[in-house]
Formats: structure tokens, C-alpha cells, sequence
């Protein structure tokens, strides 16, 4: 190494010059001229030499010191007799660690001494070049290692640590003994570098048909039937839902759908439509009270407005409550049931209004079948129809009474 630094014509004049020296006198010759130790990429040799300074020293011998050399001790420093001059020149490796590749620069002079500059602890490791190889001269300059390691393996469910000296993944999974199908991935690619205390999962891929049923809607129509009551239907036609069959493409990834694709359908049971009459004739006005049930002064009820002649005001009448019970029942006189009561019918529970108002409170046939009520107030308790005019009060407020 050392002459390969050298020009070896500059060597043979310098040698020239010894001579001269010599000639001109020997005591100035022993003075001057001292024995160094040159050592170059780990490669020593004695050499003699008048120079006063390592720079000028190693000038002399034809050593071209280039950026990211090493020299020591320091190119000012003064020559003496016996001293070491060590040069450690710059070197590239092309270094694999773990499969991932990084050009390196290094005054090292071995593959050893190269991987302990670089923080690379090759115990336990594959390495590609023998530690003790010389990077002199360009030589030994790719260099591969693979470090031990402990990976998990993930698959089907288990999880597995593998300690193993790999740099993929492709080479763990290997070493697991896991088997991978034609449609199975890892959760990086099989090539990919693997560090200690990873994780590789191997994805069980699987695409299938897969069939589904589902129900068809049966159409329901409406028809308008005059013959029927007002708000009754019946149904003229029984409708039956169908039902039709889907074939998906289904792909999974350990059991987990990922991609539903819908191939084909078919109906497998065509739906039956379904008519329903919907009743639109007026009801049947409600018959005239007996006369011996009296009659009401009716304002109106839950339309509001009075109309005179109600029948039902307040004479006597036949009901499950008398009249000084249905007013205690109201709250007694004083409150505002009472005085709507009094108002509305007299507190006769069967008051009728020809103008189409019923009961104790004078409800129209509509509006109270609107709060629950069935068939005509009239029919209806007197607690009953206390009741329903409690249930329109919080749904409409007080206005429904003119007399409130």
C-alpha cells in the first residue's frame, strides 16, 4: 500500500539528495536525518528522513493525504527520531445490513474494525466477508451482514415468536413453517427487511360466491269505497311479499369481508299486490235522545260557538252518576270543568244539539274519536267523556270551548 501511495521517480531523487548530504559532511547527515516508523492502511515500514514535520514527511515519501484521511499525529506536528506516522486513508463500503444497502465511508483498515466504526455489532451475525478481510486497495468493499433477531409470526389466529438470523420476511415465515396459498399475503412484502421485535402477519385471501336472499316488497293499493264507513278499510285483495336470490362476490382477509360484489339476482317468488278499500261514506247521524233524558244549553262544544235549542239542558236524566256527582266530579263550581259543564250541557251527559254536538261536553262525532272515543259521546260514561274532553284539552287548549 505504502509504495502504491508512492511516485517512485520523486523516491530515487530524494535518494539523491541523501547522498549529496552525505558527501557534504557526516555529522550534519546523522543530525538530520531520522529513522520514522510510516505506517499506511496497517502496513509499516522503517524510513529515514530529514523532514522536519509529518506534512513535509509524508510529502517526501509521495503520500497524498486526500479529504477524510486520517493522519497521526497531526500534519504539523514536528518529526522525531523513532516516531510513528500512522495514515489511515478513506475507504467506501458498499454495506447490506438487514437488506437494507448504504454506501459507507470508513478509515478502517479491516471489515471488522469497518463495522465496529459504524455501530454494527457483528456477534451472532451472517456476514458476508471475514472479519479480519483488508479494505486496502479497493478490496472486500461489499459487505453483507444479517443480524439475529426475534420476529413474530401471526397467522391463523396464533401468534409465534421466531428467533432466527433473516433479513425478509419471506425467509421468517420460512423458518415459522407457515404454508401460504396461491391467494395469501404478508402484511409487508416478502422481500421487505425485517428488524428485531417485528411483527409479520400473513393474510389468508380467499374470494367466493356466496348466495343471499332477500325479501321483494309487496305494492299495496288504496281504493276509495263509498259503501264503507268513513276511516274503515278492508282489505279487497291479500298482497304476499316475494322474495329474490343475489349471488355476491365475497372476498375476505382472515374472515373479514373486504370486497362484496353483486354478480347476479334472480326473483324466486314474484310478489302478489294488495288492494285495500278505504271506507269515504258519512257516518250516520246519531239518534234523537228520549225526551225524558232533557235538554242542554250547548255553546258549542269543541267547535266553539253556541247553537240555541240543544236538547238535553237541565232537566232530569238517567246516567251511572247524578248531577250533584258529575259536578263534584268536575271540581265543584268554581272550576273551569264545572263552568264549561254548565255551559256546554247543563252537566247532562246525554245533552244532543241538532247542530251535530253530543254529551257533556258537546263534542262533535269527529273530534271525539280524534281524542280515542268510539261510537257517540252520549253512549259514553260520564267519566268517560270526562275523560276525552281532558285528552282534547292538552292536545288543542282551552279555545275548543266557547264557554271556557
Amino acid at each position: 500500500m505504502i509504495s502504491a501511495l508512492r511516485n517512485r521517480k520523486v523516491q530515487i531523487a530524494g535518494q539523491a539528495v541523501v547522498i549529496t548530504a552525505l558527501v557534504g559532511g557526516t555529522a550534519a547527515f546523522v543530525g538530520l536525518n531520522k529513522q520514522v516508523n510510516l505506517v499506511v492502511d496497517g502496513q509499516s515500514e522503517q524510513v529515514r528522513t530529514f523532514s522536519g514535520s509529518v506534512s513535509d514527511f509524508l510529502e517526501s515519501q509521495e503520500i497524498e493525504v486526500s479529504a477524510g484521511d486520517q493522519v497521526q499525529p497531526g500534519a504539523d506536528a514536528d518529526i522525531t527520531r523513532g516516531m510513528d506516522v500512522v495514515v489511515n486513508t478513506a475507504k467506501d463500503v458498499n454495506l447490506t445490513l438487514d437488506g437494507v444497502s448504504s454506501q459507507e465511508t470508513t478509515t478502517a483498515n479491516t471489515v471488522g474494525q469497518a463495522l465496529a466504526e459504524l455501530g454494527v455489532d457483528p456477534e451472532g451475525a451472517d456476514i458476508s466477508t471475514d472479519l479480519e478481510a483488508s479494505l486496502a486497495d479497493g478490496q472486500n468493499q461489499d459487505v453483507s451482514v444479517v443480524t439475529p433477531k426475534t420476529v413474530t409470526v401471526v397467522a391463523d389466529g396464533k401468534s409465534k415468536p421466531v428467533e432466527i438470523t433473516a433479513a425478509t420476511a419471506q425467509e421468517v415465515i420460512d423458518e415459522a413453517g407457515v404454508k401460504l396459498g396461491k391467494t395469501d399475503t404478508l402484511s409487508l412484502p416478502a422481500s421487505a427487511p425485517v428488524t428485531d421485535g417485528g411483527v409479520v402477519e400473513v393474510l389468508r385471501t380467499k374470494t367466493e360466491d356466496k348466495k343471499e336472499t332477500e325479501t321483494v316488497k309487496k305494492k299495496v293499493t288504496e281504493k276509495k269505497d263509498d259503501s264503507l264507513e268513513r276511516g274503515k278499510r278492508e282489505v279487497e285483495t291479500k298482497g304476499k311479499d316475494g322474495s329474490k336470490e343475489i349471488v355476491f362476490s365475497v372476498t375476505t382477509v382472515n374472515g373479514e369481508v373486504v370486497v362484496k360484489d353483486k354478480k347476479s339476482e334472480k326473483v324466486v317468488e314474484k310478489p302478489v299486490d294488495e288492494v285495500v278499500r278505504v271506507g269515504t261514506k258519512a257516518p250516520e247521524p246519531a239518534p234523537a235522545p228520549k225526551e225524558d233524558e232533557g235538554s242542554g244549553s250547548g255553546d258549542g262544544g269543541s267547535d266553539g260557538g253556541s247553537d240555541e235549542g240543544s236538547s238535553g239542558g237541565g232537566g232530569d236524566y238517567s246516567g251511572d252518576l247524578s248531577k250533584a256527582e258529575i259536578e263534584e266530579m268536575l271540581g265543584g263550581p268554581g272550576s273551569r270543568w264545572h263552568k264549561i259543564a254548565k255551559c256546554e250541557s247543563e252537566f247532562n251527559p246525554r245533552a244532543v244539539n241538532p247542530n251535530g254536538h253530543y254529551g257533556l261536553f258537546q263534542f262533535k262525532l269527529a273530534t271525539w274519536q280524534s281524542v280515542g272515543g268510539s261510537g257517540n259521546p252520549i253512549d259514553a260514561s260520564p267519566q268517560e267523556q270526562f275523560k276525552r274532553a281532558k285528552i282534547l284539552q292538552q292536545k288543542a287548549g282551552w279555545g275548543q270551548w266557547a264557554c271556557a
